[in-house]
């Protein structure tokens, strides 16, 4: 289930918006093919990573870890992309939350590791 959403997102969205690097591989591994932003940019703070993705998207999924500190970045990031006319994809964010909560995983960096157990 979880690997055809990420099959059919980048009809969905223009971009995912991951933590970092260890999140995008994760992706990648799921097979997801579409265009991935992370938040972690050295020297580049918030709001100017907020401009930047405005800038080149115009509908993201914000894919941030389900643990406190992924929900207050998802809430974070959520306003100031909303503020500068991006739509917030929350719908699928909430059907990530459900699958992931199935399968006992709350950070996207740890899909990879349970890519072999979804196969079977």
């Amino acid at each position: 289930m979880m690997e055809e959403l990420l099959q059919e997102l980048p009809t969905l969205v223009d971009a995912v918006l991951v933590e970092g690097a260890r999140d995008t591989e994760a992706l990648r591994s799921m097979g997801y093919v579409g265009v991935i932003e992370a938040l972690s940019r050295t020297g580049v703070n918030d709001f100017d990573l907020s401009d930047e993705l405005a800038s080149k998207h115009e509908c993201i999924l914000l894919l941030l870890d389900f643990d406190e500190e992924g929900l207050n970045l998802n809430n974070h990031f959520t306003q100031l992309l909303e503020r500068k006319g991006v739509k917030v994809e929350y719908g699928l964010r909430k059907e990530f939350s459900r699958l992931m909560a199935e399968i006992g995983v709350y950070a996207i960096e740890s899909l990879d590791n349970i890519r072999d157990n979804l196969d079977q």
